[in-house]
């Protein structure tokens, strides 16, 4: 297992981030942070026990991306070039966030469109009571609206699906765009997702 990324780990764990602001940051799935911020110090301490433990999960890091406005402007418009490909009308460019919102406002701007931001449960709380995610009140409303949504990597599809299950509540979802496919899903909740980039683990059998 990658000592960077251990380290990474509990940095973020010691920076007081929960597990969910953790797997945001390094776009894995719940299951594999909450793994990761239990055993992380264990596996840093013992090299060959964390070399052997089998992958749960595949570690993205889009940070070269991320880190300029001007490749995250190129990256927009690819997606901008998809979505006009795809000839349909739409309202609103629906960011998750926080990685999907700057190249959902790229988007939303090199298109004319409105914005709309929404927070996932992960990011409000992991304690206490039952919560849900929301929709920002600082930007766009999506009310009645059709909607492309814009992520930065899918794992599980487990927020996607939380988010569209809310959208379709008040409006009409027509398309996903992701920068990285892991979860090898073509739709979530009877609506399309479109992938820049679609990774995936090929077993072979050792013999």
């Amino acid at each position: 297992m990658n000592k960077q990324l251990l380290k990474k780990v509990i940095e973020l764990k010691n920076n007081g981030l929960t597990i969910g602001e953790i797997a945001e940051e390094l776009n894995v799935s719940m299951d594999t942070a909450r793994y990761l911020v239990l055993n992380a110090e264990k596996l840093l301490e013992n090299e060959e026990k964390s070399l052997s433990l089998k992958n749960v999960d595949i570690f993205i890091d889009w940070r070269n991306i991320g880190s300029s406005a001007n490749r995250l402007k190129h990256i927009s418009s690819i997606i901008v070039d998809i979505i006009k490909s795809r000839n349909f009308e739409f309202d609103t460019v629906v960011g998750i966030s926080t990685s999907g919102v700057p190249i959902a406002t790229l988007v939303a701007t090199e298109l004319g469109k409105d914005l709309t931001v929404y927070i996932p449960k992960k990011h409000i709380s992991e304690k206490g009571k039952k919560i849900s995610g929301s929709i920002s009140h600082n930007f766009s409303p999506v009310n009645y609206k059709r909607a492309v949504i814009i992520d930065d990597v899918v794992t599980s599809g487990s927020t996607l699906k939380e988010c569209i299950k809310q959208l379709k509540e008040i409006c009409s979802p027509k398309l996903i765009i992701v920068l990285i496919d892991k979860s090898g899903l073509d739709e979530i909740e009877e609506v399309p997702l479109i992938p820049l980039i679609r990774v995936g683990v090929v077993n072979v059998d050792e013999k």
